[in-house]
């Protein structure tokens, strides 16, 4: 595997060791994601930017998502494959959460050697490692592998006033990220549109979700019943265009009066809004 360095630490008198690699799958997901939304936010200014062109060049050199022989998604520019298949961190599959990289309708080729190392990490470790373990099956689009892991993590992970279990009597990364588990399994933003309900457990046929924020200023208050979507109170914030996947028996108000939607390719609806105004969807 990487390489094993040690340093002399000055300050405490000790040695230690950590490991130094080049084109960790992690690094080039972060950096791919950085550039990427460099690349995109440049788009938005009227003023030159020297620095544009250079930065794509850069993201065009990152070393890409790879296979490695065993058929799960390599976590080093190396195929160096698992020591521990069942560690708690699963750093090579940040390109799916938080990040941005990878994803059933961006890289579907890649889906399958991504659920293979879920399944070699299995569904238990840590607090927070079972709320990273939701988010990333719910991006995945599995809603009851996301309840599982959450059941697990309320009995085993997790305490009676429900703070998560780790190295501390108390963990953020759990307590919080299991909030974000649950957000991206009912509401999802990061494709360019907002998708609602994409990956509700089949238990969780009814509810209803108050105060979601959504990509693009925009916050949500939605029911749903038979585990279909009945009815969105939608707020612009910024007064964006909102795209959004609904059913197409939904119909978007404003004020009392239809508005006028676009269809778009990927199979979501745009609409254009106004900073401050509400839109109801029914």
């Amino acid at each position: 595997g990487p390489g094993y360095k040690y340093f002399f630490d000055e300050v405490t008198g000790g040695y230690y060791f950590t490991t130094i690699c080049y084109g960790s799958s992690i690094d080039m997901q972060i950096l791919s994601d950085l550039f990427g939304n460099y690349i995109q936010a440049s788009g938005l200014s009227a003023s030159g930017n020297d620095l544009l062109e250079e930065v794509k060049k850069a993201k065009s050199r990152l070393v890409p998502p790879q296979i490695g022989a065993d058929g799960t998604l390599q976590e080093w520019a190396e195929d160096y494959g698992q020591m521990e298949p069942n560690h708690r961190h699963s750093s090579h599959m940040y390109g799916i959460y938080p990040g941005n990289v990878i994803s059933l309708k961006k890289t579907p080729e890649l889906i399958p050697a991504c659920i293979k190392v879920l399944d070699l990490r299995g569904d238990g470790a840590s607090g927070w490692s079972r709320a990273w373990k939701m988010a990333i099956w719910a991006r995945l689009a599995d809603g009851d592998r996301c309840l599982k892991i959450f059941k697990g993590y309320i009995k085993e992970e997790a305490y009676p006033q429900l703070f998560a279990k780790c190295f501390t009597p108390m963990q953020i990364d759990g307590t919080m990220g299991v909030t974000a588990g649950i957000t991206e399994m009912l509401m999802q933003s990061n494709e360019g549109y907002i998708s609602l309900l994409p990956a509700l457990p089949t238990s969780w046929e009814s509810g209803s979700f108050n105060g979601v924020c959504a990509r693009g200023g925009f916050e949500l208050n939605f029911k749903w019943q038979d585990s279909k979507v009945q009815q969105i109170d939608l707020l612009s914030k910024v007064g964006e265009e909102c795209k959004i996947l609904i059913d197409n028996s939904l119909k978007v108000y404003h004020a009392g009066k239809k508005v006028k939607v676009k269809k778009q390719n990927d199979g979501s609806i745009a609409f254009s809004t106004l900073p401050g105004e509400r839109y109801l969807i029914k």
